[in-house]
């Protein structure tokens, strides 16, 4: 910016005008929801950012932040479904890594307990079908032996934002080990001997099944403040909430009520009443 300012040896009542180019502040150009970027920039001041190395240049620097919005929505759902024997909790350090423990309560991996991850896009929601990768091994046609990851292309061909929850894909897993698929199947073996042979297939279920729970109390894998662990049971950390627990449900069966009603002879007034059993 440069502006002509008259020095002392010129006449002031020259009328000649005040010469300027430029402007004297920067005007930056709005979003494209009509908000200035520097309103924009002022609500976002302080925020941790997620790291989108692939992301388009084009992107505009708010979507980190839609992106949180809808993870914390994804999360809400799921919690709303509460899906059986399921564990989940977002990684401490990345909102797109969601650590998951399920215990099979039926089924032929019934007593099963599977950790496994739900790998989320970095371009979520628009993006390709999240991944799900098991820490450890589990014989079933779904899941490919060498990389562990669970085959999902069949029943989500194609994401579609708004259509297409984190929490199907939960429920699917699920739903994998109550009915065994050979459709799509990534692993032969594991197939082929389903078709085959149910009482070698078993066997090799029943040995899944059983390297998983001694796999419970194993250290975590990775470093983060939102693993799922579990402990041994120890009476003197867990007796007490055990016993409030206990306490909790006699006492909730203990006060349970039912009601009499009736309509006094010769009266067209209803009278009722309550008492304990």
């Amino acid at each position: 910016m440069t502006t002509n300012i008259h020095s002392p040896n010129v006449d002031l009542d020259t009328p000649e005008p005040l010469k300027r180019q430029g402007s004297l502040r920067r005007v930056l150009p709005p979003t494209t929801n009509g908000e200035p970027v520097v309103g924009m920039s002022a609500k976002l001041i302080e925020r941790p950012r997620l790291s989108i190395p692939n992301a388009n240049n084009n992107k505009h620097n708010y979507t980190p932040y839609l992106q949180e919005y809808s993870l914390i929505a994804e999360y809400n759902m799921l919690v709303n479904h509460g899906l059986p024997g399921l564990y989940v909790v977002p990684s401490a350090n990345s909102a797109l890594i969601w650590f998951c423990v399920a215990f099979v309560r039926k089924g032929l991996y019934q007593g099963g307990i599977f950790r496994f991850n739900l790998l989320i896009p970095e371009d979520f929601p628009n993006c390709c079908c999240p991944r799900v990768i098991f820490e450890s091994q589990v014989f079933h046609p779904s899941v490919d032996p060498d990389s562990r990851e669970m085959e999902l292309r069949s029943m989500f061909p194609e994401w579609k934002k708004d259509v297409n929850r984190l929490w199907q894909i939960l429920d699917h897993v699920l739903q994998m080990f109550c009915c065994v698929d050979t459709k799509n199947a990534l692993n032969k073996e594991a197939a082929e001997l389903f078709e085959s042979s149910q009482e070698e297939f078993i066997k090799k279920v029943n040995g899944c099944v059983h390297s998983s729970q001694e796999a419970v109390y194993n250290p975590p894998l990775v470093e983060d403040d939102h693993y799922i662990k579990f402990n041994h049971y120890n009476n003197e950390v867990h007796g007490k909430v055990l016993s409030a627990l206990t306490d909790l449900k006699v006492s909730s069966e203990s006060t349970a009520t039912s009601g009499l009603s009736w309509v006094h002879y010769g009266s067209l007034e209803p009278f009722s009443t309550t008492h304990s059993c």
